[in-house]
């Protein structure tokens, strides 16, 4: 007498179903879910604020947008173009993502879109419900983009250049407002920077201890004096790629006075090696010759590597993780 095998009760019984086909009752509507977000980004298109060019954009014009991101649309964009907004090249699309959490920026140019760039100088500056502030700098080979008076990204212009755009549209932002001027200074909203404070000694405190964050700008009241040292610490990143040091004649992002002093660490650069590249250089109107050197021994991801500059002849800027070893030694 046959037996019926045991079944589990946590099986499916798929029987009447024919081969290739998925039972109803266990299928999971992925394309309702993204029709749903195709929707969204449709109504986010249909959301939209051009305000034409009454005059070609030039070095220093200034595009302030100002909006406030809603919960129903997912994204939102500034662009910059030529031509019939309907259909027309766009000399740069800056896309705010917000499920994603990143922007991006592109060119399309004959209905074909090039290569984008999400990099930024900070952490994702937007949120739903709050309200933003978009600065725009055109310059001369690239445009400037500050969040709430904070640079956050640049963009190298390609073709079509923003030089030759004829309008600026908004999409995805119901409150969007426009502002076109010429401006000497960017970001025009930026606080005013912050000081480094002098110490006695670098692990001292001091009461109103400034609050550092990535990529900032600090003045130096009196220049460095003989014999004192400018201390830098920081985390440097688990996957290190690069960063800068600059010593200016005048704190601001745009226009950038002349760079003293450049000291540009490339780890990408052969990271295999045992030691990083360095290079040196000044901005005096245009760029000195360069000097490399593979002086810098810095370990990602490590707390609090500290680098000094210091005025002495004697004395480079170095790594208190090696000091026999310098990042580099530049006389002055």
């Amino acid at each position: 007498m046959p037996i019926e095998g045991l079944k589990c009760v946590n099986c499916i019984n798929m029987s009447g179903i024919e081969d290739g086909e998925l039972a109803r009752d266990f299928e999971y509507d992925f394309a309702e879910d993204a029709l749903d977000f195709e929707n969204q980004l449709s109504e986010a298109r249909d959301v939209k604020f051009t305000q034409n060019l009454t005059e070609p954009l030039s070095i220093g014009s200034h595009i302030i947008c100002t909006g406030t991101p809603s919960d129903d649309l997912p994204w939102f964009a500034v662009n910059i173009g030529c031509g019939d907004p309907s259909r027309s090249d766009i000399a740069i699309h800056f896309n705010v993502r917000l499920p994603q959490c990143y922007v991006v920026r592109n060119t399309k140019r004959h209905d074909k879109w090039g290569m984008e760039e999400t990099t930024a100088y900070r952490s994702f500056p937007f949120k739903i419900d709050r309200p933003f502030t978009i600065e725009v700098l055109i310059d001369e080979k690239e445009a400037l983009w500050a969040i709430d008076g904070e640079h956050y990204c640049s963009y190298a212009h390609r073709n079509p250049s923003p030089l030759n755009a004829t309008w600026v549209q908004v999409t995805g932002i119901r409150d969007a407002a426009l502002k076109i001027q010429k401006t000497d200074i960017y970001p025009t909203l930026s606080p005013p920077p912050l000081a480094v404070p002098i110490k006695s000694d670098s692990n001292d405190t001091i009461e109103d201890e400034p609050k550092w964050h990535p990529n900032v700008i600090a003045t130096i009241a009196d220049g460095i004096p003989e014999g004192h040292q400018i201390v830098i610490r920081g985390r440097l990143r688990p996957m290190l790629h690069s960063f800068t040091i600059d010593l200016l004649d005048v704190a601001r992002e745009w226009p950038r006075g002349n760079i003293l002093l450049h000291v540009n660490v490339r780890a990408h650069v052969q990271s295999q090696m045992s030691r990083q590249l360095v290079v040196l250089n000044a901005w005096l109107g245009a760029w000195g010759q360069e000097r490399r050197q593979r002086t810098a021994k810095l370990i990602p991801g490590t707390e609090k590597p500290q680098l000094h500059q210091t005025t002495s002849s004697k004395n480079p800027l170095q790594q208190d993780t090696d000091r026999d070893h310098p990042l580099f030694t530049l006389g002055v």
